[in-house]
């Protein structure tokens, strides 16, 4: 049986590949992660994309604050919410519990810990800092455990190593 990981992208990760896949870049490290979640599979197993409506909407607000179209932000919403359709995943989201400063990101990681994540992946390391992570490697890879499920919280360069290696 094949291993099944659950991952929760954060917003930072959607943006940085929509922004590449608009200056028609190929092959960075968030456009990766999002193709990975697109098809559902890698080459260790497959990919369950865990995601909730309010992160959802936030993207789309951030995505026409960087002046992408309306159409093309909702079709982009759309497509991602398609990408829950097989393995449903989408959560009403956090509760606002989580020690964190910052709200958007507390929101993204009570999201990933409601789907049951495997990994949060993001790059934005100074807001996911409370005495409840655990720095592994700083500003690449904290751990945020549960009594009954952990989840890693990894910087895209860092989760495509892991993956290119098999880890």
């Amino acid at each position: 049986m094949a291993k099944i990981s659950r991952w929760c992208l954060d917003l930072n990760i959607w943006c940085a590949a929509i922004l590449a896949d608009l200056k028609q870049n190929q092959g960075s490290a968030c456009q990766n992660l999002v193709s990975i979640v697109q098809t559902g599979k890698s080459h260790f197993g497959s990919v369950e994309l865990i995601i909730s409506w309010g992160m959802l909407n936030r993207l789309q607000e951030v995505l026409l604050r960087l002046q992408i179209s309306p159409e093309y932000a909702i079709n982009y919403i759309g497509n991602i919410r398609a990408y829950t359709s097989l393995n449903p995943s989408l959560t009403l989201g956090g509760t606002g519990v989580i020690p964190l400063q910052d709200i958007e990101d507390r929101h993204v990681l009570e999201t990933a810990i409601a789907g049951k994540a495997d990994f949060l992946i993001t790059a934005n390391f100074q807001d996911f800092q409370s005495k409840e992570i655990q720095i592994i490697t700083p500003f690449r890879h904290y751990l945020y455990q549960l009594p009954n499920h952990k989840i890693h919280i990894v910087h895209p360069y860092l989760m495509m190593e892991w993956i290119r290696k098999e880890i």
